[in-house]
């Protein structure tokens, strides 16, 4: 048997933990090579923009409409922590397809900059903002936030919005005191984020960690006091971490169901099957130990509250 390409190792990060200096370009390895995209379109988009778990009303709702369940909360939470108007500049940190800018444009009618590491996602997220309508109030910059956010967006944003993005980040106190830093104040910062649950082991989250680029899992708790640490104010977090082994599951299910139509766009079997037996492994994982958790935050900057 030929040995794996590179294309087919591609994301498979097996034993390894990265620092700081490596975390960024594995993180362009995971999301942005041409079978990572085929894939996270159909497994967590489930044929959309949305890159991120979901919440799930019934046990008949697919990946696309757990996703869009989610949105609907984080984009209420963000209106809730600091009212969302026209005039209201939003940042979508680690943006992915802009799924989530999209909505906040079209819902809000504000101005949306996305900043996310990744060439060909960021192309893909103009190109649908355009046929979606919103073009003129979606933007995007090419940004790896492990460099430091750029000084001239110091109390730019009244809102900071961020999905599944924070476990790559390679210092996490470091980021939350630079978003306290672009928030104008009494804006917003709203995010989820997948994380170890408080009491997991991290050789228990291994199955997570051999396949996405990270340095170490974050916990809920550290999670509030780094938001306190970095000067943020009213800390809440909703715990929808119940929704985690539904949303692996149809992961699973997605795989499954879709693997011919993936593999005709680019994905090998070698890269799915390394993909199933993770996925699977997670399932089990989180059924019987409850080790992961995954919610959504919200916090504030000190100012008016309108």
């Amino acid at each position: 048997m030929a040995p794996p390409t590179e294309e087919e190792n591609t994301g498979d990060f097996k034993d390894q933990q990265f620092g700081e200096k490596e975390v960024a370009d594995k993180v362009v390895e995971q999301y942005d090579e041409k079978q990572a995209r085929v894939f996270y379109k159909y497994v967590m988009g489930g044929g959309g923009f949305d890159i991120h778990y979901g919440i799930f009303r019934k046990a008949t709702d697919t990946v696309y409409e757990s996703s869009k369940a989610t949105n609907e909360r984080l984009l209420t939470c963000l209106d809730w922590t600091f009212p969302v108007t026209k005039d209201s500049y939003v940042l979508d940190l680690g943006s992915g397809h802009g799924g989530i800018s999209h909505e906040i444009a079209a819902r809000f009618g504000c101005k949306v900059m996305g900043a996310n590491i990744s060439p060909e996602q960021n192309k893909m997220n103009l190109l649908e903002a355009k046929k979606e309508g919103v073009g003129e109030l979606v933007d995007v910059t090419l940004c790896n936030f492990n460099d430091g956010l750029p000084e001239e967006w110091t109390n730019k944003f009244t809102h900071v919005i961020s999905c599944e993005v924070l476990c790559h980040a390679a210092n996490k106190p470091e980021l939350f005191k630079q978003i306290n830093r672009i928030l104008q104040p009494g804006g917003a910062f709203v995010f989820t984020d997948i994380m170890g649950a408080d009491g997991a082991d991290e050789k228990v989250l291994k199955d997570f960690t051999d396949r996405n680029a990270t340095t170490a899992m974050a916990r809920p708790s550290e999670y509030l006091t780094l938001i306190t640490d970095a000067g943020l104010s009213e800390p809440s977090f909703l715990n929808f971490s119940p929704h985690l082994v539904h949303y692996f599951q149809s992961m699973v299910n997605q795989i499954n169901e879709n693997k011919a139509a993936m593999m005709k766009e680019g994905c090998s079997e070698e890269y799915l099957a390394k993909w199933l037996e993770s996925l699977t492994s997670r399932v089990d994982m989180q059924r019987e130990h409850n080790v992961f958790a995954w919610g959504i935050f919200t916090a504030r900057t000190e100012g008016n509250i309108y």
